[in-house]
């Protein structure tokens, strides 16, 4: 700015629309100081679609662990997680992962939370055994 480079920190769980204030940053034409605010923009995501500090994410999970249960890893923010999908998992259920969402604004040592949705992935192929035994479980 005018020449100068200027540091902000920008606050933890900000997201877009949030302003920050830069006391006396900036000058004006009778050469007061003047504060300067700026508004942020936060680039999204594409793992995470967010709704204030909680965070919703899609999972694959094969059929055989939805179906018999098994575990899955989580994208989040600070790294991957692993889930436990219980057995009977249903397509489209949601999981919360507390506390693994954005940091809140005010108090950035609590955390929204993560939402994994489970998206079922079928077998595109089967082999013929394979196809035997989904016949077989079909008239069982």
């Amino acid at each position: 700015m005018d020449g100068q480079r200027i540091e902000v920190k920008i606050p933890a769980g900000a997201q877009t629309g949030t302003k920050v204030r830069m006391a006396g940053a900036a000058s004006s034409p009778d050469g007061q100081r003047r504060d300067l605010y700026l508004v942020i923009e936060v680039i999204p995501d594409p793992r995470f679609e967010r709704k204030g500090a909680d965070l919703y994410t899609e999972v694959l999970v094969d059929l055989y662990t939805a179906v018999l249960g098994g575990t899955v890893n989580v994208p989040t923010p600070s790294g991957e997680v692993v889930l436990t999908i219980p057995a009977g998992t249903q397509p489209a259920q949601s999981f919360r992962l507390a506390g693994r969402g954005m940091p809140m604004i005010r108090n950035p040592q609590k955390h929204g939370d993560l939402y994994a949705r489970v998206k079922v992935q079928l077998p595109r192929q089967l082999s013929v055994e394979q196809r035997r035994l989904f016949e077989q479980l079909r008239r069982s």
